[in-house]
């Protein structure tokens, strides 16, 4: 689900310039009575968004709304944007490049939207609170508008098959010393995968999504910090933050990072030959992983809240249904974590956007269908039917839910006093491809898993790539 963190040059050019004209098109635009939307429809499909383009229709019959719902939707973003014939009204997508569209003048602006009400609220109070940081996006001239709207407020981690621990007898772990002998006890067991070819291992992975990773580690980080610490952190003031001996904050993302390494590298300390992870998982694309988890080949997957919907849409034919219920369980809590913190999470969505094309022929019927999606209605709307939560307010007590697994993630949600993203309204972080990383290229799983790297080496680099650019950083958010 999550899109790779990439921002093209244009951004850094793009946000010297003010205001940009609408991409082309000239003269007076006219209302049409035609809506026409794109959905990225991977890990959450386009059920819910039919069942509110029927809502929303009965409100508007004279309005037709087309729904183009793609796995990918990317590339058709970027060219039609690009295009001085786009016809489109409304994308709801992922993807960092939204920075550059709102940039380049690609995306109408939503101020007006922000102070509108929904359920007799104005819509930006009833943007979830980890997102109302990133409702404003600051131009290089000083000017501050809103271009995008979240989408989603997902709760990632450590999702397990409850059949097969209730079948063996394992409890769910609330403290990593408990996880890390949770993983020897599968180990020790040596039970047999249903092709008799391997045993169970505790953990399956997708090497080419390790990014995954960052939604325990972050909550892990948070657990020993905080989150006002983290928010700090985002602001960006200099690259000394992201050295360990100067930043006690990004010491403890070490930390959780040390725990992660002791996880996956260093756990079985009386065979180092014994593994936690089934052989070649960093090789291996999230489906490929997935099929894994639900096959029973591995009793515990880190992973995204999309994970239900993608195992849902397996055939049959490739499963072992009656072995397998997913469940996700609370971060377990490390041994630096402070109580008053335990109850912190880290959320996805910062690279997701509702937004408006400023080409588009219809921008006030768009908003309209946006307020339909984000109503107490269309909230209850989305958690039906994807199995997932928008990131807005929801009284998921009214909501009728069926599905036990959605249920349980519910009360797992308010479980969590506090949530954070990584988004950031830096200028710093808007107009660069920095992250907490200080790059996408520099998140260290993937190198830490091929053994290519020490967690003391990887921060090192981490450290040197910040200082190395942070004079350019500072240069493109002037």
């Amino acid at each position: 689900m999550k899109s790779k963190k990439i921002i093209p040059a244009l951004l850094f050019t793009a946000l010297l310039v003010p205001t940009l004209a609408s991409c082309g098109n000239e003269g007076e635009k006219q209302p049409d009575n035609v809506l026409k939307i794109v959905v990225k429809s991977a890990g959450f499909g386009d059920a819910w968004i039919n069942k509110i383009k029927e809502s929303f229709q009965a409100k508007h019959p004279d309005v037709t709304v087309e729904i183009n719902a793609l796995y990918d939707t990317a590339s058709l973003i970027e060219s039609h944007l690009k295009s001085s014939k786009n016809e489109d009204d409304l994308y709801i997508s992922v993807g960092d490049k939204w920075r550059s569209y709102a940039a380049s003048g690609y995306f109408a602006e939503l101020d007006d939207l922000l102070e509108e009400e929904v359920d007799g609220v104005k819509v930006k109070n009833k943007v979830a609170d980890e997102f109302e940081n990133s409702l404003y996006f600051e131009k290089s001239n000083g000017e501050k508008h809103s271009y995008r709207l979240p989408w989603t407020s997902g709760v990632g981690g450590i999702f397990y098959n409850k059949k097969m621990f209730e079948q063996n007898g394992w409890s769910v772990p609330t403290t990593f010393d408990e996880l890390v002998s949770l993983c020897d006890t599968i180990n020790a067991a040596e039970i047999a995968t249903s092709d008799g070819l391997t045993a169970v291992k505790p953990f399956a992975y997708t090497g080419q999504n390790t990014d995954y990773f960052d939604y325990t580690v972050f909550s892990w980080w948070s657990q020993i910090v905080g989150k006002n610490a983290i928010d700090e952190f985002l602001k960006y003031k200099s690259a000394n933050i992201f050295d360990v001996t100067q930043n006690e904050t990004y010491q403890a993302l070490k930390t959780a990072t040390k725990h992660w390494d002791e996880l996956f590298n260093k756990s079985n300390k009386a065979d180092k030959s014994v593994t936690n992870y089934i052989e070649g998982s960093n090789s291996k694309d999230a489906p490929t992983a997935q099929k894994e988890f639900l096959n029973g080949y591995a009793a515990m997957m880190f992973n995204g809240d999309w994970l239900y919907n993608e195992l849902l849409n397996y055939s049959t034919s490739e499963t072992a249904s009656s072995q397998f219920e997913l469940g996700l369980m609370k971060t377990p809590a490390l041994p630096e974590a402070k109580e008053e913190y335990l109850n912190t999470t880290y959320v996805t969505g910062e690279d997701q956007y509702i937004a408006i094309p400023s080409s588009s022929n219809s921008i006030d019927l768009a908003k309209e269908f946006i307020k339909e999606i984000i109503s107490d209605k269309g909230c209850a709307t989305f958690t039906q039917n994807a199995n997932a939560f928008l990131a807005y307010d929801c009284d998921y007590s009214k909501v009728e839910i069926a599905d036990k697994y959605v249920k349980d993630v519910i009360a797992l949600r308010n479980n969590y006093v506090n949530k954070f993203t990584n988004y950031s309204n830096s200028r710093i972080y808007l107009t660069n491809t920095l992250n907490i990383w200080s790059s996408s290229a520099n998140r260290p799983y993937l190198s830490l898993l091929n053994q290519t790297v020490t967690v003391d080496g990887a921060f090192t680099t981490i450290a040197n790539y910040a200082k190395a650019n942070w004079a350019d950083w500072e240069y493109n958010a002037q």
